[in-house]
């Protein structure tokens, strides 16, 4: 399993006398900020956890992965042996330590479209479902693709499932660019498929062994991509749905007397008419919302049940809500929800 670089707690080092960060992890190269360098360190094969080169990737005798603000110029033969000049400290620290103490501008999250493991609970929507199920879930149809006999084509059909409306402009014009980010990673060619499912895991179940689920969610769209990284085979097939209408449809579904509703990624949703019934699963799951996919709607219009449900969401980032109990009091509920829906 790879690390996320700016997430990750590094042991400085010293790289060809310029300073950088090591970690015994992989490091998702999709998560290295721009401006910054990620290379592997390769063992010995006397001694695999001793480092005697620096190369831009490794997969066998893996003993570390380097991070650093300066590129590290790698001859034609693919590596660049260390000869010494690789000194360790024992100092830990983060990214933004790093850059705090040497006047950098840490390097914030700027990826638009970001893919997440997918959970166990949500094997199951990566798969075929019932027409009554695709209409619930309010999916919109998936894309089939595959990297041709060579691995590095890209063929890919469009296959609808839901309402025609839902297959707006809109739609084909974000579906569009999901698909151009994803082609930069995990969709570039067979092999970088291969490696990126091998480096972030996330097998579901409900099909082959090899299959492996992420998801991307944005404000209006989820969309779930399922990976076959084998030849011979359809490779990926990216399955889509308009939450906006996937939230109307509970809605429709259940009582006028609602205080709230929970939504997951596999699909479950929950109604609430109990206040404090509603706040506690708040409080219960929103931690674990990167991979349950939990979002929720606050429908109520009791200032104190909005507050309280806006004070979990601020307390969540580490700070207080700013909005007195007024606040709620003198303005209408405009249906908040949290958790890209």
């Amino acid at each position: 399993m790879s690390v996320n670089a700016r997430e990750e707690d590094y042991e400085y080092i010293e790289l060809f006398g310029k300073p950088g960060l090591f970690t015994n992890s992989r490091i998702d190269r999709d998560t290295v900020p721009e401006g910054w360098y990620a290379y592997d360190l390769r063992g010995s094969d006397y001694d695999p956890g001793e480092p005697v080169t620096v190369e831009p990737y490794v997969v066998v005798n893996h003993a570390g992965t380097i991070l650093t603000h300066a590129p590290v110029t790698i001859p034609k033969e693919g590596f660049k042996r260390l000869k010494g000049r690789l000194e360790f400290s024992s100092y830990h620290l983060t990214l933004k330590d790093f850059c705090e103490e040497r006047g950098l501008i840490y390097p914030e999250d700027n990826r638009t479209f970001k893919l997440r493991p997918a959970s166990e609970s949500e094997a199951g929507i990566f798969y075929a479902m019932t027409p009554e199920q695709d209409a619930n879930l309010a999916v919109i149809g998936h894309v089939r693709m595959d990297f041709g006999h060579g691995g590095t084509e890209f063929w890919h059909t469009w296959w609808q499932r839901g309402e025609e409306s839902l297959n707006s402009s809109e739609f084909k014009q974000e579906l569009g660019e999901v698909v151009d980010a994803l082609r930069e990673t995990v969709l570039k060619d067979l092999a970088s498929m291969s490696r990126y499912c091998g480096e972030h895991g996330s097998q579901i179940g409900g099909g082959c062994a090899q299959n492996y689920g992420y998801v991307v969610d944005t404000a209006h769209y989820r969309y779930c991509l399922r990976c076959n990284p084998v030849p011979g085979d359809y490779q990926g097939y990216l399955t889509c749905f308009d939450l906006d209408r996937q939230r109307l449809n509970l809605m429709n579904a259940t009582r006028a007397d609602i205080v709230g509703m929970t939504f997951y990624g596999d699909g479950n949703a929950t109604s609430f008419t109990d206040a404090d019934a509603y706040i506690k699963e708040i409080r219960e799951e929103l931690p674990y919302r990167a991979t349950s996919g939990f979002r929720f709607e606050t429908a109520t219009d009791d200032p104190t049940v909005r507050k309280a449900v806006d004070d979990l969401v601020y307390n969540e980032f580490g700070e207080n809500n700013p909005r007195p109990l007024e606040d709620y009091e003198n303005t209408p509920n405009e249906g908040m929800t949290f958790g890209g829906m």
